[in-house]
Parts: structure tokens; C-alpha cells; sequence
């Protein structure tokens, strides 16, 4: 099938085609959601138990063992880890990658609800959560005011959430950081012991009062009558007259014994924006919608609204800000590179084959876009990141269909004849360069794991735009040089650019006598280039390997960790701290502190902090972002926290890719808590030791002090007091109890707690005051039943598949990699004594690099297979794409030089750039090994062949070459950290395999191809 002669007598057609892509590309562009970074849907699955008063030996016993057995009778599970601590537990099940997320979700939900029966009565929360990045929070608002008290705070905060709901787009809308509202009945022991009445009297009563059942219809004559019966309370009042006993022949109301009324539950999340306090309102969005069309609506509803009294609106994190700095910048970087490209086109082609070429990127870049959005990915910087490493390779079709077809011109063909016979001669050798550059991306598109969904929209980017630039070269193209290029008479040489004959004159004199001086020395040639490949290769270890980035924003977190058994003033009195130290810096925008939970989700791969009385983080937000200023600043403020004295504070920056536990994790598997917390000082003192760590984090450092009581069972026993109740008017009397829920006249629901009536602090004599209620219905004094005292407890029990784990965290300071760091700490964990049943293993951002960097290597290896059978298929050869393979490992060279000089280490997306050179830079030597078969078949000899070869596609392949390089120069200069090793990599591997392919392509062809084999066959 000829197809440059259908697009060209069909050219009504092609221009419709186009003209259709063209909108379809250009309505994608404006259509496709933005985000700051890529959508993870991994079949990750988070489970929270909440047990207030449990501590961790309870938790684990009663509810963690019980889910963990549930939970492991699924399939496809990856690991499950489990953290435990004072009444709390939060499971983290990890499943194959590959699975329906929606599926396991579903699974472990309906293991979960099996598991509800055998939970502890006192279980206050058990919730299922998906782990997404679709979760994350887009726009963090804090409502503001040192004055409103929490009542009015979260009234105004519920009013501006059921306006915020209204939004199309608007997944969910959380008010969080304050204090329910609840019915508090506080309960009076010493009364309720005098009048025999119980705890589970005064529960008991409640709700049977408090029931809402329906009493059915009634048939009166030909009416119905709904029946309605006394319902639910109504007020206060009816709860404080409510019976629940007699005493002496009186009837004894709650009033009688304890007081009823409106007040806070105990404060678990507090929230400050810049030292005021405030409550959050937090918005995700749904899959699928442009973050704008969420975010800009938000914004305009809530520059409508009268807060009351002093109360103010702060946009605390809104992620719209960034999808437009990052999106801005990006399509900066392909503008700047589009620019690059068409100059160094202008100057070599001139104005009419330039401006050909030029059309091919609009047109490509679009159409590409198109076909992305129809695969569901957003434009985010990994897509717009593929366009960019797209952008040079593009236009290397349009200008070889566009040389071939001036070439026809100056032979005497007619324009429209010389657009036909110049493409369809080049069709099959241009599709397969396409194809082996797509080939390379393919793997990486297949990479079975959690990086490689990071990641896929890159390499899905760079295939749907080079297969769109192969049909604008094979369609488009021709057409309008049918009707631009200007038609030249046989035997004229066409005008040329003064850049383009300086080029000649290059190839006609220095490369000339270089080719000739190398295959005339071929063995000390080849030599030069292998030893050239081993001394890059000895050098590698000094570039250092790492696996994501920092993230390079204008942004950090503080966290403060105190010791375990601290209470919420503790650590807010630690956070206070922490905001007095940055009041003093002007740098400084905003920031906004949390305590007793984590700030909430806004970053893709850093989870919130679950409640906790020993926890608090403080978001901060710089002015701008200077990254010497940015380590300064991080440096004097990890100095200044180090000496504060009653709480670990840590400074930590976003790290760029996906989830990650810490870059240093270090987990000791064993049974026995006390060996595992020794065994866990221990390393962690080898880490704090190690140059290069910081932020180093052990949770089960310090036990926690509880308050025992000791139950005399026999004395129990015989006073007839069963154990259990004894534990249940503890808890009934010091923790609290949720017996009802009351509605209120606007429908609002509140609990109905019923507690110990204590001051604001508990005392331990307070406990003398409580009596427990015998079978006979005598009351007896607590203190003759139990002894109190004093004891350690595990602070915090972890498990890693259902065994007891211990584990060390470390971040990196700049400028150390993970394998220095991770040799010199493996080197003196060798030496430790461990016993049999005690061992350990490294998690976090070693495990993941591993995981990822075998993938890239699977990745690699099915590019270079899938290649090597398309080229053996292309030239019915061995030998032949073996010489092609050639430019590899002398990309390698200039990789790891480029890496050296800049200083970067060889990152995940440094490996990206890697597989991707597989693709690129062979292209150079098809073209060259296939020009020479050209001559061959013309009846030239090997050697004739193999110079001829080298001297007339010198300028095409140093154009390319150019063209990809300035394609991707503003990206590597200007994208960060993230796209910098990436950038360096291919730019420095095209650099060394372009100059040795063009000198060594040759001398294989000579040494490898046989002179009286004949003229090859077409």
C-alpha cells in the first residue's frame, strides 16, 4: 500500500483527519484533569481500631490478633504491618500489585465485619480505609479565631461544608481538629454507692427511655391511625428525670445522683494557624475532574460567606497552586525546548523544510494528548515530563521524509511525485526506528509494581506521540511538501543554509581523515572504546545510587514525638515550642500546628498521623523556595530542636515518589518484647553513629508507666464481685461510656456519655470513692478488692505479617546515598550477638528500589530483546544488529561521565533514561548500517560501503542527535531533581554514543561483513 499517494490524491480526506485530531487533541488539552502528581490506585487497605484505655498488650490480645487471623485468609497478599499503641491499632494490609484495589477493599471490609463480634465491648472505632492518592486532601481551609469557642467554630465550619458538598466534583468534606459536642451525665459514686444504685442501672435505664420503637397502625372505621409511643428523649430535662431505681421507698431520679449536661469530649486534636486556634475543613475531589473546576467554585462559595464574629477563612493548603506552578513550569520546559529545536532546524534546513518539520510537533504533541486522555491519565508531570522527552525525538521522521524528498526534487521529480517516491522509499526503515524506539518504553509501561504505576503515564506519553509523529510523517507530510517545497531542476544542487555547508565542510575534511585514520587503525580504535566503557564503568560507584528525590518544595513538616505516657498538654506544650522558634524566622509564610494527630493529607505519599496524646506536627510554608536558603534553614532548625529537653523534634522534608515508610528502615523480627526493644536501642544507636543519618526514630525506645490494679480474686469470688465487673466500672468511671445518642430539636445527634464526675485532673485518690456492685446487690468499696500500682508497659507493639517486629527509621541528611549509609550501619549490625529467633531486614527505600530497579532491569532486557528480534527481522542478519547494539554500551559511557560531572546520583529515573536510551540511541547506527547495506546493493564494496555510509548520514544523525538534546535541555536544567538524573543520562549517553557510533559503526561493518558476499540483496 502506497500511503503517502492515498494521503495526497485523498488530500480532502487527510485534512479532514487531521483537522479532526487537531480538535480532538486540542479539547483533551483543555478537558484533561490536572494534578500536581500522578493517581496511585493501589490495592493498599488501611484498618484502624480505636480502644480508648487499652494499652498495647490489650490491643494486640483482643483485637489485632483477632484481625490479623481474619485478615490472612486472603488471597494475593503482599504484607500485612501492624502498629500498636495506646488505644489505638492501625493495620496496613498490602496486596500483589496488579489486583482490583475495589476487589480487596471489598474483601477486607467483609473479613473485618465478620471479626466485629469477638471485638471487646469498649471498642470505640473500627473503620476500613482505601489508600489512594485520590484520598488526598486538595484543599486544607482552617476557620480561625482565638475567641469563637469550639461550638460556634464547628457550627460555621458544618454551615460553609454543606455549601462546599454542593460542588460538582467534591468527593468528601471532613471538619476535623475539635471536639465533639456530647451529653455528659456525671456520674456521683459516693451517692449512687449510699443508694444502691449501679452503673449499669443508670445504663439501662437510659436506654430503655430512649427507645424509638414504632407503634404500629390502627384500623378505625375506614381510617389508618399510626400509633406513636413516648420516642426518644427530647431535652435535657427528661434525661435528668429519668428513674432508675428507689431507695428507701423514693423513687431515685439520674438528677438524685449524677448532673446532665451540654459539654466537650475530651480534647484529642487540637489545631493552631499561626498560633490561633482554628478547625479544619478538608476537601478530596472525585477521579476525573479538572482540580479547577473543583478548587476555583470552593473559592468563590467561600468568598461569599459571613463568618460570625471574628472568625476568619485561611487557605492553609490548596492544591491548585501547585498543579499550576508545576504544570506551568513543565509546559515552560516544552515551550522552551520547542523553541530550541526549531532554531537549530531553522539554521540547518532553512525556512520551507523547517517550517514543515515544525507542523509535525503541534500536531504530534496533540494528537499524543488525545490518545492519553482516552487511557484515563491526567496532565501531570510525569505526562507532560513524556512530551518532553518526546519533543527532540519527534521531528526525526519529518526531517528524514522531508531530506529524501529534496532529494527526489533535485533529480527532476515533480513535487507531488517526489512527496510520494521520497516517503514510501523511506516507510519501512522509518517504522522500524519508531518501532524500536517505542519498543523501549513498552516494558517500562508493563513494570509490575507500585513505581512503575508511578510512572506509567511517562512512558505511554512518549509511545502515543512518536506513533502520532510516524503518521504525520507518513501523511501529512508529504502532502504539504507536494504543495511547498519548491520544485528544482535535474542535476541542481539545492540552496543550503550557511550552517548546513559548514556542516559538509566538517564531514568533507576533519571527519573525513578521523574515519579514515580509525579504520585504518581498527584494533587500537576499538581498544580506545572498550577501555573507555570500563574506566566509565570504574568510575560508577563514585556516582552513588538513589531512589527518589527530595520533593524541592517550598514547604516542610516538624514533628514532635514525646515520651510514651505523655498526656495532650505535654505535647502541646512541645508544640508551643516548636511555633516560638518559628515566629522568629521571616522566611517564614504560615504554618499550622497539630497536636494529639497528624496534619492531614495533602501530600501524595505521606500518610496522617492517626490520634495520639504523644504526637504533634507542624506544617510550614516558606515564602519561596531557594534551595541553599531551604537546607540552611532545615540545619538551624534541626540544631535549635536538638536541645530541647521532654520531646524528640524532627524536621522532615516531601520526598518525591511513591509511599515509603523511611529511606533507612530497619525491622528486628522476634517474639520476646524486652529482647526486641534491647536488641532496638541497640541499632538504634549504631544508626544515630552512622555519618549521613538524621530524623533517626525508634518507637519502642522508652516503655510507658500504667496504672495497674490488681484484682484479689479469691476475695472477689467470695464477696460475690465477678472480675469483669470490676473492669467495667473502671472503665465505666475513668474513661467513660457511650450509652445513647440524644437528638435535639434541629436534629442533631450527640452521644449521651456517662462518666465519673472528677475536676478537670484525676486524681488517684479518686479511685477511693468507686464501689463495685456484688451479685447480692451490696455495694463494696474498690480499694477492698484491688491493689493499685505503678508498672512499665510496652509503649508500642509492631507486627510484620502477624510476628512482633521491631523497627528503625532514619532519613538521610543531603549529600550521603542510601548504600553508603546502609553499608557502614549492615557492617556493624554484623557484629551483634543475635540470638537464634531474633534476626533482621531492610525495609523502606532500599527494599523499594530493589523491587524497582529489578524491574527496570526485566524492563531492559525485554527492550533488548524485543529490538534484537525486530532488527534481525529488518536486516535478515545477526551480525548486523549485533553492530548496531554497539551504540549501548557506549551510551553507557557518557551516562555515567554526565552523572559524575553534575554530581547526581543514579536514581530510579535515571534508569528510566537508561532503558529509554536502548530505544534512542540505536536509531543512529540503523541508519548507518542500513545507508551501507543501501551502497552495497548500488554494487559498492564493504569498505567503500561502510565510509560512505558514515560521511553522508553524518548530518542527519548529528541533527537528531541535536534535536533530542535540545529537546531535552530546559527539562534537565530547569525540572528539578526528579528529571535532572533522567536528562544527564540521555543527553550524556547520546553525546559519547554519536561520537563513537560514527567512527566505530564503520570498522565492525568492515571487520564483521564479508567482501565476497556480493551485493546484498533488497
Amino acid at each position: 500500500m502506497n500511503i503517502p499517494q492515498l494521503s495526497i490524491k485523498n488530500y480532502q480526506f487527510t485534512l479532514t483527519a487531521f483537522a479532526f485530531l487537531l480538535v480532538m487533541g486540542i479539547a483533551s488539552f483543555f478537558s484533561m484533569p490536572r494534578r500536581e502528581d500522578p493517581a496511585l490506585d493501589i490495592p493498599n487497605v488501611l484498618v484502624i481500631a480505636v480502644y480508648p484505655g487499652a494499652n498495647p498488650e490489650d490491643v494486640e490480645s483482643q483485637v489485632v490478633d483477632i484481625l490479623e487471623e481474619s485478615v490472612n485468609e486472603l488471597d494475593d497478599l503482599k504484607e500485612v504491618q501492624t502498629t500498636i499503641r495506646d488505644g489505638v491499632a492501625i493495620m496496613e494490609i498490602e496486596f500483589n500489585f496488579g489486583v482490583d484495589p475495589d476487589e480487596k477493599f471489598d474483601e477486607v471490609q467483609r473479613q473485618v465485619n465478620q471479626s466485629r463480634n469477638e471485638m471487646p465491648e469498649g471498642l470505640y472505632q473500627l473503620d476500613v480505609k482505601k489508600m489512594s492518592t485520590n484520598t488526598v486532601t486538595i484543599m486544607q481551609i482552617g476557620l480561625v479565631s482565638d475567641t469563637a469557642d469550639y461550638g460556634l467554630l464547628q457550627s460555621e465550619a458544618e454551615r460553609l461544608k454543606r455549601e462546599i458538598e454542593k460542588v460538582g466534583g467534591v468527593r468528601k468534606v471532613d471538619v476535623e481538629a475539635y471536639p465533639e459536642q456530647e451529653v455528659r451525665i456525671a456520674l456521683n459514686p459516693v451517692l449512687m454507692s449510699e443508694m444502691g444504685i449501679s452503673p449499669d442501672d443508670v445504663e439501662r435505664a437510659i436506654q430503655s427511655n430512649n427507645a424509638n420503637i414504632p407503634g404500629g397502625a390502627v384500623k378505625v372505621s375506614h381510617k389508618l391511625f399510626n400509633v406513636k409511643t413516648s420516642g426518644q428523649y427530647t431535652s435535657l430535662d427528661q434525661i435528668r428525670n429519668t428513674v432508675v431505681g428507689a431507695y428507701q421507698g423514693r423513687i431515685i431520679y439520674l438528677k438524685n445522683i449524677a448532673s446532665v449536661f451540654f459539654d466537650f469530649e475530651d480534647e484529642r486534636w487540637l489545631a493552631r494557624y499561626n498560633g490561633e486556634r482554628t478547625v479544619f475543613i478538608n476537601v478530596q475531589q472525585k477521579d476525573g475532574y479538572n482540580i479547577y473546576s473543583v478548587t476555583d467554585p470552593i473559592k468563590e462559595k467561600l468568598s461569599r460567606a459571613n463568618l460570625a464574629g471574628d472568625i476568619r477563612l485561611a487557605y492553609i493548603f490548596d492544591q491548585s497552586e501547585g498543579v499550576t506552578e508545576r504544570v506551568a513550569g513543565f509546559l515552560g520546559n516544552l515551550v522552551q525546548g520547542i523553541l530550541l529545536v526549531g532554531v537549530i532546524i531553522f539554521l540547518v534546513l532553512g525556512l520551507r523544510s523547517a517550517s514543515l518539520v515544525m507542523l509535525a510537533i503541534p500536531f504530534s504533541i496533540l494528537i499524543g494528548l488525545w490518545v492519553v486522555d482516552q487511557f484515563g491519565f491526567a496532565l501531570q508531570q510525569m505526562s507532560i515530563a513524556g512530551l518532553v522527552v518526546a519533543l527532540g525525538l519527534l521531528v526525526d521522521n519529518s526531517i528524514a521524509i522531508l531530506e529524501n524528498i529534496e532529494r527526489y526534487l533535485t533529480q527532476g521529480y515533480s513535487r507531488e511525485q517526489a512527496a510520494i517516491e521520497g516517503t514510501q522509499q523511506l516507510i519501512a526503515p522509518i517504522a522500524s526506528a519508531t518501532l524500536t524506539t517505542i519498543l523501549a518504553f513498552i516494558p517500562i509501561v508493563m513494570m509490575p509494581d507500585t513505581t512503575g504505576a508511578f510512572i506509567k503515564a511517562l512512558p505511554t506519553t512518549v509511545i502515543a506521540t512518536l506513533a502520532a509523529s510516524f503518521i504525520v510523517a507518513v501523511t501529512l507530510t508529504p502532502y504539504l511538501a507536494s504543495r511547498i517545497l519548491k520544485e528544482g531542476n535535474n542535476g541542481t544542487t539545492r540552496k543550503t543554509t550557511p550552517l548546513f555547508r559548514m556542516l559538509k565542510r566538517f564531514v568533507e575534511g576533519p571527519y573525513r581523515r578521523a574515519l579514515e585514520w580509525a579504520l585504518r587503525h581498527k584494533p587500537l580504535t576499538i581498544s580506545m572504546a572498550v577501555l573507555s566503557l570500563v574506566g566509565a564503568l570504574a568510575l560508577f560507584p563514585l556516582v552513588g545510587v538513589a531512589f527518589f528525590p527530595k520533593a524541592e518544595k517550598p514547604q516542610f513538616r516538624i514533628t514532635v514525638q514525646l515520651p510514651n505516657g505523655s498526656n495532650l498538654d505535654a505535647t502541646d506544650e512541645a508544640v508551643q515550642y516548636v511555633e516560638s522558634v518559628i515566629d522568629t524566622i521571616p522566611d517564614i509564610r504560615y504554618y499550622a500546628a497539630n497536636i494529639g494527630h497528624g496534619n492531614p493529607r495533602i501530600y501524595y505519599n505521606v500518610a496522617s498521623e492517626n490520634y495520639s496524646n504523644t504526637f504533634g506536627e507542624v506544617y510550614v510554608v516558606l515564602k519561596e523556595y531557594d534551595i541553599d536558603r531551604f537546607y540552611e534553614l532545615l540545619g538551624q532548625l534541626r540544631e535549635a530542636f536538638a536541645a530541647y529537653p521532654n520531646a524528640r523534634i524532627d524536621v522532615r522534608e516531601f520526598v518525591q515518589g511513591p509511599p515509603s515508610e523511611a529511606p533507612v528502615a530497619i525491622k528486628i523480627n522476634g517474639t520476646d518484647l524486652d529482647k526486641l526493644q534491647a536488641y532496638a536501642r541497640e541499632v538504634e544507636n549504631i544508626v544515630r553513629s552512622v555519618d549521613g543519618t538524621v530524623n533517626v526514630d525508634n518507637p519502642i525506645r522508652n516503655n510507658s508507666t500504667d496504672i495497674y490494679f490488681r484484682v484479689n480474686r479469691d476475695k472477689a469470688m467470695m464477696l460475690g464481685v465477678p472480675t469483669h465487673v470490676v473492669d467495667k466500672t473502671i472503665r465505666s468511671f475513668v474513661n467513660g461510656t457511650v450509652i445513647g445518642k440524644f437528638r435535639d430539636k434541629d436534629a442533631e445527634d450527640y452521644n449521651i456519655a456517662m462518666r465519673f464526675d472528677y475536676d478537670e485532673q484525676f486524681r488517684l485518690d479518686d479511685f477511693s470513692r468507686i464501689s463495685v456492685q456484688s451479685v447480692s446487690g451490696r455495694f463494696i468499696p474498690l480499694k477492698h478488692l484491688t491493689d493499685v500500682e505503678f508498672a512499665e508497659a510496652p509503649s508500642r507493639i509492631t507486627h510484620l505479617d502477624s510476628e512482633r517486629t521491631a523497627t528503625v527509621l532514619a532519613d538521610l541528611q543531603k549529600g550521603f546515598t542510601l548504600d553508603e549509609v546502609v553499608a557502614d550501619i549492615d557492617r556493624q549490625l554484623q557484629q551483634m550477638d543475635w540470638e537464634d529467633g531474633y534476626s533482621y531486614v531492610y525495609k523502606g527505600d532500599l527494599e523499594s528500589r530493589n523491587e524497582s530497579f529489578g524491574g527496570m532491569g526485566i524492563a531492559s532486557m525485554m527492550a533488548l530483546l524485543l529490538i534484537l528480534g525486530v532488527l534481525i527481522i529488518q536486516f535478515k542478519s545477526f551480525s548486523q544488529p549485533l553492530i548496531i547494539f554497539t551504540a549501548l554500551p557506549l551510551a553507557i559511557i557518557g551516562s555515567i561521565l554526565a552523572l559524575l560531572a553534575t554530581g547526581i546520583n543514579f536514581s530510579f529515573t535515571a534508569f528510566v533514561g537508561l532503558t529509554s536510551l536502548i530505544g534512542i540511541a540505536i536509531n543512529n547506527s540503523i541508519v548507518l548500517v542500513d545507508f551501507a547495506n543501501v551502497m552495497r546493493r548500488e554494487g559498492a564494496g564493504v569498505l567503500e560501503a561502510a565510509q560512505q555510509a558514515g560521511e553522508v548520514r553524518f548530518i542527519p544523525i548529528v541533527m537528531t542527535t541535536l534535536t533530542t538534546i535540545l529537546g531535552l535541555l530546559p527539562l534537565t536544567l530547569m525540572g528539578g531533581s526528579l528529571w535532572a538524573p533522567m536528562g544527564w543520562t540521555i543527553i550524556g549517553g547520546l553525546l559519547t554514543s554519536t561520537t563513537f557510533v560514527l567512527l566505530l559503526v564503520p570498522i565492525l561493518y568492515v571487520l564483521f561483513t564479508k567482501e565476497d558476499t556480493g551485493a546484498i540483496k533488497a
